[in-house]
């Protein structure tokens, strides 16, 4: 995902926490089942014509997961996701999402695949500490000092975009991965 929020106005947003965290945990649930039953090497091998293999796939979403769960504990978003400032402010969404593939592309499957599940750990715990009242407050709420901080809309659609809505995006480019991995014959 990125910066911004869905720019699909139409999804219906969850009317409370509970709905959130069902939506997240059944979001995260099929995109884990695309990649269980492949093996290392399936799992680090490149998707068609050289791209993203499930590896890099599971570190970009870690990276925009912690990167969430670090802004709603109102710590530094950027820093959370290996980045800084300067860096967000001279690329667009491309360039930072290639920058999180260059630092994360000769890392371990096993430090992914733990970063994947710590970060989704460390957004559960953020959003264990609030109510869901808190996540009708705006981005600038959670980070005031950040430059061009959100447009008033709810931080809500920010955890949309970067979890259940960003989890079904690379579902899609997951399960195309495994396909082409596989040679094609993944049962669902």
């Amino acid at each position: 995902m990125s910066d911004a929020p869905a720019s699909d106005d139409s999804a219906i947003a969850p009317r409370d926490m509970p709905e959130l965290l069902d939506r997240v945990e059944r979001s995260r649930s099929a995109l884990k089942q695309t990649y269980a039953h492949l093996d290392d090497a399936q799992m680090t091998a490149p998707g068609a014509d050289g791209g993203w293999s499930v590896k890099d796939h599971l570190a970009h979403l870690a990276a925009w997961e912690a990167g969430i769960a670090a802004l709603l504990r109102r710590q530094p978003r950027w820093a959370a996701m290996g980045l800084d400032d300067a860096i967000v402010r001279q690329n667009d969404e491309a360039g930072v999402n290639a920058i999180i593939d260059r630092r994360n592309k000769d890392r371990a499957l096993p430090d992914v695949l733990a970063d994947f599940e710590q970060a989704h750990r460390d957004l559960r715990a953020a959003l264990d500490q609030l109510a869901f009242d808190d996540l009708l407050k705006t981005y600038s709420h959670y980070q005031p000092d950040e430059p061009g901080a959100g447009n008033g809309r709810p931080i809500l659609a920010w955890i949309a975009g970067n979890t259940y809505e960003h989890y079904a995006e690379h579902e899609n480019w997951i399960r195309a991965v495994a396909d082409h991995v596989t040679g094609g014959g993944q049962a669902r």
